[in-house]
């Protein structure tokens, strides 16, 4: 009877080995027979963020543009594990296509840490041209060898982050003395130690506390942070330094991906810019509509010259070399230097 048992459950097991294998194998085995081919979508964000609103544009580009081959099932809110559960999900092949924070894809491509550069980009527009140029599309290259994927494109993650505070602050003289709270991020403490600030780290959680009984002078975080978690009732000053640009990744697996036939490569490619167009038209429409939120509540919102923004990145420059050392050297750093200059004119 144990013999038995035993034998049984090795084909058990035997079986689902097989049935798992075959399961990562539908999709290409589907795309060269010419049927329908099942993709699993997922981010770790919920139905309201930009990243979810960009895959039903893909997931509407690639089912119309396929003529139904693509049957798209999207899992937000972390349904298909954390962030790291799901980068490795998509390396192996149980999920197609994923959204991520590049912070997240840095312990196997260090090199995508270069866009934590201090007030490297002076606005939205140079920040798209240099991801959708040279540069960008050198480090979506890099994403198969080094990180097991396909990058397909940028989305957009928080965008930048801003400063508020109890008083006006234009240049980094104005810091002298300021107690902001920080997160505990070695290059997040460095910038504002170096410009002159004294970091603070405080919880988020108690950060309205902290703002309203003067704990701490000012804060960090992109608008819709400071919006949501109504800082506009205890700080009255936001200065729109762009100190720092999140930016996210659409990433594929490679033998599902390389496995589809040119024409619907072609499909994925396009879906993926078309959800990127329009994340950054909503985007764009989200953020006048927190500067005006902040107007109708009271703050004085202060805008850089190009002058005054100098000012702030030539202050902060020495962290520039920290970066330097964290994404392989200084030459990576260089290359988004120049990549930047060159769309700022």
């Amino acid at each position: 009877m144990k013999k038995t048992l035993t034998i049984l459950l090795g084909l058990i097991l035997a079986a689902a080995l097989v049935l798992g294998g075959c399961s990562k194998k539908d999709s290409a085995s589907a795309a060269r027979a010419g049927g329908t081919i099942k993709v699993k979508m997922t981010h770790t964000g919920t139905e309201l963020t930009l990243a979810h609103q960009a895959f039903l544009v893909i997931k509407e580009y690639m089912e119309k543009n396929s003529n139904g081959r693509f049957q798209i099932d999207i899992y937000p809110n972390g349904q298909l594990g954390n962030d790291a559960q799901i980068v490795e999900a998509v390396q192996e092949g149980d999920v197609q296509i994923m959204f991520t924070n590049t912070g997240n894809l840095l312990s196997f491509v260090p090199e995508l840490g270069v866009y934590a550069v201090p007030f490297a980009f002076p606005s939205h527009e140079v920040a798209y041209k240099v991801l959708d140029g040279n540069f960008g599309k050198e480090m979506l290259g890099i994403m198969e060898p080094k990180g097991s994927m396909i990058g397909l494109g940028y989305l957009e993650a928080v965008s930048y982050r801003e400063l508020s505070a109890n008083r006006v602050i234009r240049t980094p003289s104005d810091l002298s003395g300021l107690k902001i709270r920080v997160m505990t991020n070695p290059i997040h403490i460095a910038i504002w130690e170096t410009l002159g600030a004294q970091p603070t780290a405080i919880s988020f959680a108690e950060l309205y506390t902290a703002l309203q009984q003067n704990t701490v002078d000012a804060q960090e975080n992109p608008l819709e942070l400071f919006i949501s978690q109504r800082f506009y009732e205890v700080q009255k000053n936001v200065t729109l330094t762009h100190h720092l640009f999140t930016t996210g990744m659409l990433l594929a697996n490679p033998a599902w991906f390389n496995g589809l036939p040119a024409d619907l490569q072609k499909v994925v490619r396009e879906a993926a810019m078309e959800g990127t167009l329009f994340q950054r038209r909503k985007a764009a429409e989200d953020y006048d509509g927190y500067l005006k939120t902040l107007e109708s509540n009271g703050i004085t919102v202060t805008s850089l010259t190009r002058d005054e923004f100098r000012q702030w990145q030539t202050k902060a420059a020495p962290v520039v070399s920290m970066v330097a050392k964290e994404v392989g050297g200084q030459a990576i750093v260089d290359r988004l230097l120049t990549a930047v200059a060159k769309a700022s004119h």
